[in-house]
């Protein structure tokens, strides 16, 4: 949480320049600021958080919940990422180009704080630590969305949702979880039919794969559901 941050010391050596981690290299009059001058608004499953085109005059950072952020491609709208908790909402975009190229939408309920743009740039340019691991940060999201991208582009169905379910187990940290969104949701966000989706988590849980009730997934073959992901 973004109140958080005023009691947390810098971490020496970062494995992973995480959202968090940047804020907790802000003084503590810093944080101070950012906590008294932020604003938060909370949104249901299947509102928008931003829409496509929006002009972004503020940094928004995901406290509590999760959201899908989506691109235009071939007239379409692709998702390309899920948003956790602890994330900034497309950085690489806002605070490059205000003109946002993309769309967030909440999965479930969720917090989103909202953080004043000329705030956010005065921090990074008085403020050179926090100016370098945001540069990093940006980085290593920019890599991810490639690398996410990629990895779902060459992919059967089979493979496809295994990597879906394992992103969602990392996003509840836990390999049983509630599935926040509908099958025919699932589909669109894979680019396969709902029928495709709906016989390969049946398939699933058929080979004890899974174990599903409905919603609830609950993975009992890690290991056999990876080597679905990596080779499918």
């Amino acid at each position: 949480m973004l109140n958080d941050f005023k009691n947390n010391k810098t971490e020496s050596k970062p494995t992973l320049i995480t959202a968090d981690k940047c804020l907790k290299t802000l003084t503590d009059d810093e944080k101070n600021e950012l906590i008294s001058n932020k604003t938060t608004i909370e949104f249901e499953a299947g509102e928008t958080i931003i829409k496509h085109g929006f002009v972004a005059n503020n940094i928004m950072y995901l406290e509590k919940g999760l959201a899908k952020l989506e691109i235009m491609t071939d007239g379409k709208m692709s998702t390309v990422n899920l948003i956790s908790p602890n994330s900034f909402i497309g950085i690489v975009c806002t605070f490059a180009n205000h003109n946002v190229n993309f769309s967030v939408t909440a999965l479930e309920k969720t917090t989103i704080s909202i953080i004043d743009m000329s705030l956010f740039e005065k921090f990074t340019r008085e403020n050179g630590n926090f100016a370098f691991h945001i540069i990093r940060h940006m980085s290593s999201v920019t890599n991810e969305l490639v690398h996410k991208i990629l990895r779902y582009a060459h992919k059967n169905i089979e493979g496809a949702i295994s990597i879906l379910l394992d992103d969602f187990s990392k996003v509840y940290k836990s390999d049983e979880f509630t599935l926040p969104i509908k099958r025919v949701e699932m589909a669109k966000m894979l680019g396969y039919s709902k029928e495709s989706v709906i016989n390969t988590i049946s398939k699933f849980n058929k080979q004890g794969i899974l174990e599903v009730q409905e919603k609830r997934i609950k993975i009992l073959d890690k290991e056999r559901l990876l080597k679905i992901a990596k080779n499918c």
